[in-house]
């Protein structure tokens, strides 16, 4: 086993190591002579040869009483950055422990107070982050005054619960005050909604408006066709089966909706029936569905064959509805943000 040491002769060629965060963050506030007791005591805990000194040759080393010396004593250790024991039971003599002031604040800091959810604090403490002030100060932009406390709450659950950066959050109040919707329930719905599809930056949000805007525009083609508002449930779950579990196209599914106008009642359950028995024998392409057709009119008794003609004057008729189709976009994207009840 090796052991280590540094020797001099003469005391005052040593050094003694004073951390700068005591000198920058201890020493400014404390009596001068408490920080005079600080580091001579530090200079003899770091000295390996001579570890005792009493209260009496410190007082008397510094020019100052016994009885300051023990209050700088416990200042320190309230400071928590000593730490005083009984040197062996039923001895006045006391251990000195200095702790390492870098250690202890970075504990501190791994160990930081739970601040209450709703507790002003946590503001205070969130507009540290300069990404969130500035969070702030946008919204407050945008709607011409402060935010009040309880929006900033809520903003703030969805940085810390959802995930939602500060960017992501102003994106999602930017994009819901565009369309005229300020209200806070709504923003709560909107930033749900983002949460459950997984949404959790910027690229994702912009993905998903993107996807969404595509998917009620092919939505609304087959409404409109039908002269309905927003799907029911069971309408809606038809609806992606047709697009994104059969795959088929805009103009395969409206082909087949030309079918539907010549029953008496034209129902969605009458147009699953036909797009499921064109998926089931594996007609994909409008040039596929098309060749079907033709075949099955070739085939078919005459007085059951719907006449082309018949089929080009209904398909038109569906092309000159006059559904408002800005107001069918608007109550779709309504849906999809849940802002519709069925």
């Amino acid at each position: 086993m090796n052991f280590f040491s540094i020797k001099s002769n003469n005391e005052d060629l040593g050094h003694t190591l004073l951390e700068n965060v005591f000198i920058n963050h201890y020493m400014p506030q404390a009596p001068g002579n408490y920080v005079k007791v600080y580091i001579l005591g530090l200079k003899y805990a770091q000295n390996h040869n001579n570890t005792s000194l009493s209260n009496e040759i410190i007082a008397k080393t510094l020019d100052i009483s016994e009885e300051e010396t023990l209050q700088a004593w416990k200042y320190w250790e309230a400071q928590n950055i000593i730490k005083l024991a009984p040197y062996s039971q039923g001895s006045q003599d006391v251990t000195i422990e200095f702790v390492t002031i870098k250690e202890l604040m970075l504990n501190i800091k791994d160990k930081k107070p739970q601040i209450d959810k709703y507790s002003p604090d946590r503001i205070i403490s969130a507009r540290q982050n300069f990404r969130v002030k500035d969070m702030f100060e946008y919204i407050k932009k945008i709607y011409g005054r402060e935010p009040a406390t309880n929006e900033m709450f809520t903003y703030l659950d969805w940085v810390d619960d959802y995930g939602m950066p500060p960017e992501l959050v102003i994106l999602l109040i930017d994009d819901c005050c565009a369309r005229g919707k300020r209200d806070l329930p709504y923003l709560k719905q909107v930033a749900k909604n983002w949460f459950d599809a997984g949404i959790n930056s910027l690229e994702k949000a912009n993905e998903y408006n993107e996807r969404h805007k595509e998917k009620w525009q092919k939505y609304g083609k087959v409404l409109s066709f039908f002269r309905l508002g927003a799907p029911t449930q069971v309408q809606e779950q038809l609806l992606h089966k047709w697009f994104y579990e059969f795959n088929y196209s805009e103009e395969v599914v409206l082909r087949a909706c030309s079918f539907t106008a010549n029953t008496m009642k034209p129902s969605f359950s009458y147009l699953d029936k036909i797009l499921t028995e064109w998926n089931n024998k594996g007609l994909k392409t409008i040039q596929e569905v098309e060749a079907y057709i033709t075949k099955t009119d070739q085939t078919a008794p005459t007085k059951n064959k719907p006449t082309s003609k018949v089929q080009k004057s209904t398909f038109n008729n569906f092309a000159n509805r006059t559904y408002d189709a800005n107001a069918l976009e608007d109550i779709l994207l309504k849906k999809s943000r849940g802002e519709l009840i069925e």
